[in-house]
């Protein structure tokens, strides 16, 4: 089974999710519950 992408690997809540570069599509990805950051970038 795969994990969600949508939801924080460490304690399973639903991420939020921040664009902060539209051009280079660079996302950010927060939970609310551990305060785990995750920035995405496609190559």
């Amino acid at each position: 089974m795969t994990p969600d992408p949508r939801r924080c690997p460490t304690c399973g809540d639903p991420l939020r999710f921040e664009i902060l570069d539209d051009e280079r599509f660079l996302v950010a990805w927060s939970c609310l519950s551990c305060g785990i950051i995750r920035t995405t970038e496609p190559v």
